[in-house]
């Protein structure tokens, strides 16, 4: 269960470096860890309580600028799902998972569950443990994120990145009685890889942190950018041997598939940048700013 509460009139008090107290009307002083730096100026403060029972105050503040020297660099990101970010200058960083020791954890758990009766208080205890599991990587996937976020912006003046429809991937292929899908197990499968990554959340967070600092986000459509070779311009589906091969049926170029695909956002990100960011004559931009995209 989810429940929320607003404060319109903030009354914080900090008395240790890492805690602080707020004002709740009808409550009094509510004691709570900081996670990060108090805003100078607090304006509303919102109560949530997530689905394993924590709960979190959040306060509505401007966006911190980000203080940063211009590097003149500039990088293009491929998301996936082997490796969460791929950048065009051949790094890559990979989203945290579940522990197999938390795996194992996990599976029993949902064993047991099946085995409990419905709306049993066993059963709940168990639901309970189950979403502190899922939490916890939750935590992992943000700060991953934050992190990951931070450093791409703090590092390049120019970022281009996919611009992908997450829930249109994330689409189930069940179907229907009438016609029921193919692969749906598999389909399965990778909407829970891809829901791990948190691409959605990492390109917002990249946009917010880059306003605040003139860095450009572009973002590029993503179609062919896998099937395209970086050297020569030959498009073709079977270049893609695997999830990490490229291998060029036209020149023979042999790449990395994922630091290949970050190379060609990165040249369709410089291309919309030197025609001014203005729309083809073929139908949409290949690539445009994100705040035109929203």
């Amino acid at each position: 269960m989810h429940e929320s509460f607003t404060i319109r009139d903030v009354s914080v008090h900090r008395f240790a470096r890492r805690w602080a107290a707020i004002l709740v009307p009808k409550v009094g002083w509510v004691r709570f860890r900081l996670s990060r730096p108090l805003p100078d100026q607090c304006g509303m403060a919102r109560f949530t309580m997530d689905r394993c029972g924590r709960w979190h105050v959040s306060f509505t503040a401007p966006q911190p600028v980000m203080l940063r020297a211009l590097t003149g660099t500039v990088v293009g990101i491929d998301l996936g799902v082997a490796a969460a970010v791929t950048l065009s200058d051949g790094r890559q960083f990979r989203a945290p998972v579940m522990t197999p020791g938390e795996a194992q954890r996990l599976r029993r758990l949902e064993r047991r569950k099946a085995r409990q009766q419905k709306r049993s208080n066993r059963r709940e205890r168990t639901k309970h443990s189950i979403a502190r599991l899922h939490a916890r990587q939750a935590d992992r996937r943000k700060d991953f994120i934050e992190q990951t976020s931070t450093r791409l912006v703090r590092e390049h003046d120019l970022i281009a990145l996919e611009n992908l429809n997450v829930r249109g991937m994330l689409a189930s292929a069940r179907g229907t009685v009438e016609q029921p899908g193919t692969n749906v197990r598999q389909k399965a499968g990778l909407n829970r890889a891809i829901s791990q990554q948190g691409w959605s959340m990492l390109r917002r967070r990249i946009k917010d942190k880059a306003a605040t600092c003139g860095v450009r986000v572009i973002a590029v459509d993503p179609c062919r950018t896998s099937q395209t070779c970086n050297a020569c311009g030959h498009v073709d589906p079977a270049s893609r041997e695997s999830q990490a091969r490229f291998r060029c049926t036209g020149c023979g170029h042999a790449a990395h598939a994922d630091i290949n695909a970050a190379l060609n956002i990165l040249a369709a990100g410089l291309a919309v940048t030197g025609r001014g960011g203005t729309a083809g004559s073929s139908g949409p931009d290949e690539a445009s700013t994100l705040a035109d995209a929203a």
